[in-house]
């Protein structure tokens, strides 16, 4: 799901600098910074660093009222994925979320950046760390992809006429009609597509007819972790829905290990923080068939580090990959790749 096309951009007049020092033995400038970031988090408390996140928010609304006025109001537009932040009220729920998991998963973090196989990846991870910290978006341009599309960046994503796609949290079927217009309609041997709207169902079916598409299985369930049932709240829109263990509206769900009896290739997951309850329920896939996966990994603060972790738990012969399709003022739309 596309979040923040509201957002404008406009020319800050100050930026806040928060990193002083690293390890100057590291590779290249990617390296170092990283390493002045994490040095600066473990010579932290968790205090100081929710500190200097309000901090750094205050010089964002006095250096640039306009765009720190749309960035708290698109953050509070989500603040069911990243917490409340109202600081006319002294709420900062999204900052000591962020601090939270700066400092209790550093280690986690320094994880990944290991693990990502390019520096393409590696930066776009250091950009997005350090805009939690400081609210400097002006480096976020430089991570926008601007070649390839989400899901499908042509120098990780290969496919073939035997492919088994899956996509899950499939909207109105956006992600199955570009995936046929970037491989072929021959490209394929079967499409799953899993939403939980009966509205996104219905655009699905009509995407189907109106592209001539064959081989597609709808499926109305959710995906989590478990088969069984969950619930969703009354007021859901049909791009914006979080599966819950108590709600108004009864959902059936699905793992993918028993929804599926046939080998999958290719896996794509944006289902609004639930990823890592429906990538648990790929265990058995995942060990057996390998599959590609594109993963949403912004609906929260953990996924970015706890998405790899499970794969790598899985399968260790992954290799990761971030990929970054947002707008230049607050970093959402960042997807992990698994290969």
């Amino acid at each position: 799901m596309l979040l923040g096309s509201e957002l404008m951009l406009e020319e800050s007049l100050e930026t806040p600098v928060i990193l002083k020092a690293a390890d100057d033995n590291l590779r290249n400038e990617i390296d170092k910074e990283f390493g002045y970031l994490m040095d600066y988090i473990k010579g932290c408390s968790l205090s100081q660093i929710t500190d200097d996140i309000i901090r750094n928010l205050r010089l964002f609304k006095d250096t640039d009222i306009s765009n720190y006025t749309a960035t708290i109001d698109y953050y509070n537009k989500y603040d069911y994925l990243w917490g409340k932040i109202r600081p006319e009220s002294g709420i900062y729920e999204l900052a000591n979320n962020r601090a939270q998991n700066l400092v209790e998963h550093r280690q986690d973090f320094e994880w990944l950046y290991t693990r990502l196989h390019d520096y393409r990846s590696k930066k776009v991870l250091l950009v997005i760390l350090s805009y939690w910290l400081s609210s400097n978006y002006k480096p976020i341009v430089e991570i926008q992809e601007k070649l390839f599309h989400q899901y499908f960046d042509f120098d990780l994503i290969r496919c073939s006429k035997d492919e088994v796609f899956v996509d899950i949290g499939a909207y109105i079927g956006d992600t199955m009609v570009d995936y046929v217009k970037r491989f072929g309609s021959d490209c394929y041997k079967k499409i799953y597509c899993y939403d939980i709207s009966q509205e996104n169902i219905d655009f699905i079916e009509k995407n189907i007819e109106l592209f001539k598409l064959k081989n597609v299985i709808v499926n109305k369930k959710g995906v989590s972790d478990k088969s069984g049932n969950l619930y969703i709240s009354s007021d859901v829109v049909s791009s914006v829905y979080t599966l819950k263990e108590q709600g108004t509206i009864k959902v059936p769900t699905v793992t993918v290990d028993d929804d599926i009896d046939t080998p999958v290739t290719f896996i794509k997951m944006d289902i609004e923080g639930g990823e890592e309850q429906a990538l648990l329920g790929c265990q058995k896939k995942i060990q057996e068939n390998h599959p590609k996966l594109a993963l949403s990994a912004y609906h929260n603060h953990k996924d970015l580090w706890k998405l790899a972790r499970i794969i790598d738990k899985f399968d260790p012969s992954y290799h990761f990959y971030l990929r970054y399709y947002g707008y230049p003022l607050v970093p959402t739309e960042y997807l992990l790749y698994a290969l």
